[in-house]
């Protein structure tokens, strides 16, 4: 009797503990403009395939993947591509990880004239749960 409960227990507890995970979160970065009226987050992962990182761009409350990352330097600067920024302008965003500035960048001149650029934003580094 007691040799059944301690193999039912056994059984119970190996099926418990074999189905849980355990979620580690993503770092990224959440950038405003000087007067806090622009507000952008953005997240980087990648997997052991990859050399670079995809990007994410919250965006109604959901991460999108907006590109990858480009270029990067560690320490230094880090390149990622804005696919959805601008539809028709090859645009990207440049992080300066030293003075965490994140600055507007064309990649190459297309057929659509973008105007006027977008500002220069501060950030900071920012770890994700999702």
């Amino acid at each position: 009797m007691f040799f059944e409960r301690f193999i039912y227990f056994f059984i119970l507890t190996f099926i418990f503990f074999s189905h849980a995970k355990a979620f580690e979160p993503s770092s990224g970065i959440t950038c405003h403009n000087k007067n806090n009226t622009v507000s952008i987050e953005f997240l980087f992962k990648s997997t052991e395939e990859e050399m670079f990182a995809n990007a994410f761009k919250r965006i109604d409350g959901k991460f999108i993947k907006i590109g990858k990352v480009v270029g990067q330097k560690l320490s230094s600067f880090l390149l990622f591509e804005d696919q959805y920024a601008y539809l028709g302008v090859d645009f990207a965003w440049h992080l300066d990880q030293v003075t965490k500035r994140l600055k507007p960048i064309i990649l190459s001149q297309g057929t659509i004239s973008m105007g006027k650029m977008p500002e220069t934003l501060s950030c900071i580094s920012k770890n994700f749960w999702y």
